[in-house]
């Protein structure tokens, strides 16, 4: 059981974060103002998560191509949306209260 917490910026650096955060702090994080959530059912228990830009796209944002691949891990075949913007992993029961 591994637990992972990072922020993946769109260059491909990754930071590693320590305990939970509040939504609003990551929201602040990546500058989102609304976020979405993907699950990284691929990286096994406990569950994770993927937190991004809901309006990354409309944007105009840089594609992540890090977080496109996580992403396309859990997508039915053939998906081809693409993640923009920086994105947050931690576990899903990982949000701090606001």
């Amino acid at each position: 059981m591994s637990i992972t917490r990072k922020l993946i910026r769109v260059d491909g650096t990754e930071t590693v974060l320590v305990g939970p955060h509040a939504l609003r702090d990551i929201a602040q994080m990546i500058g989102a103002d609304t976020l979405d959530v993907v699950m990284l059912r691929h990286m096994g228990e406990p569950l994770h998560t993927m937190l991004v830009d809901d309006e990354g796209a409309v944007k105009g944002l840089a594609v992540n191509e890090k977080a496109t691949r996580l992403y396309h891990l859990n997508c039915a075949p053939g998906a081809t949306w693409e993640i923009h913007g920086d994105v947050i992993i931690v576990p899903d029961g990982d949000f701090a209260e606001i």
